[in-house]
């Protein structure tokens, strides 16, 4: 569906929505309805007062028919003529429904009103769209070109005027997000309006959003931040949902230096953003394939990637393979009311395919308890044995320099490893209450996407710390590394490409294409740890008329939907 089809879908919701609203606004103005006079007690009886037979409600209903009673009919029976004067009365016509309230229905319309200019704007930016003279992609290095010496960039550290403190917003130390040489830009972008020469710096408040254009004239050494990036920064947000789990500690608490190029789209270009791909991005297509984290191209790169890597280990095998004790497991409890139940049944007195399913149900747990208790031996053996290398990587990270080849040696060893994990499947003949057991047994490092243990969490550890070291210019990756780690931000680069001077790519409420500048767009970026909304888009605008005057201290933040 187009994004011109989705406006229109959402316009016919809208307008069933005001309807719905006008009927229970109508509704609630009625008059209310005068409550009926309260019965009367009965009587009580006479002394030997002779009562007729109680009738049943069907057979009341019959008897108490209303009889016709106009002078008409009395004429008939009397056999006079009726009354002069005597008509039969006419039917009371039934109360109108009050007109609405004004002041109810002046706000239905306004609010339909506004609900439909939503639509024709969202319609309007759809066309508006591709069409703007010049806009900017900011295009990642890859590979980076320019790692110490770019001019304009994202993440990292910014490259401020000699002697400036860094940018706070209303005391606190503001997150640096981008940097951006104004000498590069075109004459025509923003309408001719805004700084070309020097540097726009933006920065963003870590918690709420509020966002600081700072104009740099001169461009000095780079400043480090005053922090890093902490659990409280709304907005970090490492690849791989890193940040909603137990890796958090493990990751780079930076947004990577990555330097862009500053690419000119005009209408009929080819654009290198390409935001069309859907949500299957590479990290989930690696998922579902499966992988080897022994292949060189996963191998730990430094001594921080390499400890990581023997925590997330120890983590995942200590929890998921700790001794039960003597407590019985959740098979066995449910194989012990299964046979209960059998017992309790006796032939006869239960549905046939009743006593079928908790016969299926029981050899299914027989056999599903065996491949538990044969899977728990081995997987005992090899919690001792990658406990064993995981000292060994404990105490050579304090002693020893680290080197690929140690690195490859701690990955051959655990790959020799074996352990086992048992899944419950649907039966393939479809009987009721049978299930198929199977047995997956696999090298500790291989990733399954039927067995999830650790290598997963650990590679998306990897790729967090490689970026960095790639945006850095480091030459610490392996050909192995490089020959992966850069179509995956080749992609990821593409799909979550920033902008300048665009009608924003997602739609915000604030935006009047001729009197607004989009001075930035930020999508929210696995390859740059961040994160704005659920996934969304972080745009900053500013009044062309602000640019015109050099006001650089109004800009509009708003987070796309």
């Amino acid at each position: 569906m187009s994004q011109l089809e989705s406006a229109a879908v959402k316009l016919i919701g809208v307008t069933l929505a005001f309807l719905l609203v006008a009927w229970f606004v109508w509704r609630k103005r009625q008059g209310e309805t005068v409550p009926a006079a309260p019965k009367m007690p009965r009587s009580p009886s006479a002394p030997r007062e002779f009562k007729l037979p109680t009738l049943s409600r069907k057979e009341r209903a019959v008897a108490e028919e209303p009889v016709e009673i106009s002078p008409s009919r009395l004429a008939r029976v009397s056999g006079k003529a009726p009354l002069a004067g005597l008509s039969e009365p006419a039917p009371e016509p039934e109360p109108s429904a009050p007109p609405p309230d004004p002041e109810a229905r002046a706000m239905a319309e306004a609010m339909l009103a506004s609900m439909v200019a939503q639509v024709e704007h969202e319609a309007d930016l759809v066309d508006r769209r591709g069409s703007e003279a010049v806009a900017i992609r900011l295009v990642p290095q890859i590979p980076p070109r320019d790692a110490g010496g770019a001019t304009s960039w994202l993440g990292g550290a910014p490259r401020l005027d000699a002697r400036t403190p860094w940018p706070e917003i209303r005391e606190t130390p503001a997150d640096f997000l981008a940097q951006i040489d104004c000498t590069a830009l075109p004459a025509e972008l923003w309408d001719g309006f805004g700084p070309r020469s020097g540097a726009l710096a933006f920065f963003i408040h870590p918690r709420d959003g509020d966002m600081l254009v700072v104009h740099v004239a001169e461009p000095g050494d780079p400043v480090g931040p005053p922090r890093p990036q902490g659990d409280d920064d709304n907005f970090f947000a490492p690849h791989g949902g890193l940040r909603f789990g137990d890796l958090m500690p493990f990751t780079r608490r930076a947004f990577p230096q990555w330097p862009v190029d500053l690419v000119s789209v005009r209408p009929g270009d080819p654009d290198p953003r390409d935001a069309e791909n859907g949500d299957d991005g590479p990290g989930h297509r690696l998922y579902r394939a499966g992988y080897d984290i022994a292949d060189p191209a996963w191998h730990p790169f430094d001594w921080a990637s390499m400890t990581a890597m023997a925590e997330i280990l120890d983590m995942r095998i200590s929890r998921f393979w700790r001794d039960p004790g003597d407590a019985p497991s959740p098979i066995e409890v449910q194989r012990a009311n299964v046979e209960r139940r059998l017992a309790e049944t006796v032939d006869g007195e239960a549905e046939s395919i009743d006593r079928t399913l908790l016969e299926n149900q029981l050899a299914t747990l027989t056999e599903l308890a065996e491949a538990a208790h044969a899977a728990a031996e081995m997987n005992r053996e090899a919690l001792a044995n990658a406990q064993e290398i995981i000292a060994i990587v404990r105490e050579s990270a304090g002693r020893d320099d680290f080197s690929p080849a140690a690195a490859a040696a701690v990955m051959g060893a655990l790959q020799t490893i074996r352990w086992a994990k048992v899944n419950r499947k649907p039966d393939p003949a479809g009987r009721p209450g049978a299930e198929a057991i199977e047995t997956l047994v696999l090298p500790l490092t291989e990733h399954h996407p039927e067995a999830p243990l650790w290598a997963h969490d650990y590679h998306s550890l990897w790729f967090d710390h490689a970026k960095h070291a790639y945006a850095a210019g480091s030459d610490a990756l392996s050909p192995e590394a490089l020959a992966f780690l850069e179509p995956y931000c080749r992609e990821l680069a593409a799909r979550e490409m920033a902008g300048i001077g665009h009608v924003p790519f997602a739609y915000v409420h604030d935006y009047d294409a001729d009197a607004d500048a989009t001075m930035l767009e930020l999508p929210s970026s696995g390859l740059m740890s961040w994160m704005f909304g659920d996934v969304d888009h972080l745009v900053l605008t500013m009044r062309k008329s602000d640019l015109a005057a050099g006001r650089l201290d109004r800009p509009v933040v708003q987070i796309s939907n």
